[in-house]
């Protein structure tokens, strides 16, 4: 199960149930046990069954981040809800009726099913067996008898068994629950890649339009025979075309303008693009500015734009290579992230 959407599902379920718990399992039997501590044989046992009791709720109901029970906060509240068991039935007259000494009776159930839930189902069981033998103890020393006082705990049994199979039944439908929305956002990722794909051929068809829509249509319609300016001009395009495929980081509108220009007058034009992602808008600017100011400036040579691996220094690179006999080769370097110049 996804830890994010598990953890959310859980305290948004869990969370409520442990108020409606408290509210119903645990409040009500703390204020039976309130109305009885005058009325028991020893006040002072009763009293302690109370506090020992209060803390091992809060032990178990108390909002983890996680949704199992933590190992210490288990411990202690099984042995402080024993205990409050064991003060309570010891402050009870052994000859008083078995409901005045199970005050703790819904609370105990609400305890076990806490743990039940919590994925503790061992230890409810555990707690389970050592409150039905303390009960029996009292049972058989009282008159209410030892196999009626440990079939008192039989409800308890019961309700520990259900909120195991509930608990279990909660796992797989939330593991359904993260399965199902993994598809959905599997299908949903798909669903936008094929259209990031399908946008993607629409502008490349847009772009080759227009680049070589007027030239396609006096291929396609005019049959008289094609000039040397027209020929010139089919050979600027499929440079046009091929400088936007190779380097498309860096082919914005007026760097294609720029580089067919420079074609037109002889200059050698290259535009490469070894990032395979989008330039940020600082450098794109700054690198198309300065390419365009190369460019417009060659006369001869050859001029190479060139997009850097990501993670470089330094995102673009523009050389102009002026040719033999003529100075040396003009270097700038457009700075990662910032869009600074670099000259050599």
């Amino acid at each position: 199960m996804a830890p994010g959407r598990a953890a959310v599902i859980s305290h948004a379920i869990f969370g409520r149930l442990t108020t409606v718990a408290t509210a119903v399992f645990f409040l009500i039997p703390l204020v039976l046990g309130v109305l009885l501590t005058d009325e028991m044989d020893k006040p002072e046992l009763m009293r302690a069954a109370l506090v020992t009791y209060v803390v091992s709720v809060a032990l178990v109901v108390f909002p983890y981040p996680q949704r199992r029970l933590p190992d210490v906060p288990t411990v202690l509240g099984v042995l402080l809800m024993l205990v409050s068991i064991q003060r309570s039935y010891d402050a009870l007259d052994p000859e008083a009726q078995l409901f005045g000494g199970q005050w703790f009776t819904l609370g105990f159930d609400g305890f076990l099913v806490a743990l039940g839930v919590r994925r503790r189902g061992g230890w409810g069981w555990a707690t389970l067996v050592i409150a039905t033998a303390i009960s029996t103890t009292w049972g058989a020393r009282s008159a209410v008898g030892a196999w009626e006082a440990a079939l008192s705990n039989a409800a308890s049994a019961a309700l520990l068994l259900a909120s195991q199979l509930i608990a279990r039944e909660y796992d797989r439908a939330s593991v359904a629950f993260v399965e199902a929305s993994g598809m959905v956002r599997a299908a949903r990722a798909h669903d936008e890649a094929e259209q990031g794909t399908v946008h993607a051929s629409v502008r490349r068809v847009q772009e080759v339009r227009r680049l070589a829509g007027g030239l396609l249509e006096r291929i396609a319609h005019d049959p008289s025979p094609v000039t040397d300016r027209e020929l010139e001009q089919f050979r600027l395009t499929e440079a046009q075309l091929r400088d936007s495929i190779r380097g498309r980081s860096v082919a914005t509108p007026y760097l294609l303008e720029a580089a067919r220009a420079a074609r037109g007058r002889g200059v050698q034009v290259d535009v490469l693009d070894e990032r395979g992602g989008t330039l940020p808008g600082p450098v794109l600017r700054s690198a198309t500015r300065q390419a365009m100011e190369v460019l417009g400036a060659a006369r001869s040579g050859a001029v190479t734009i060139r997009a850097l691996p990501a993670g470089d220094s330094a995102a673009v690179l523009i050389v102009h290579d002026r040719g033999p006999g003529d100075d040396e080769p003009v270097a700038i370097e457009i700075a990662d992230g910032t869009g600074e110049v670099s000259r050599f």
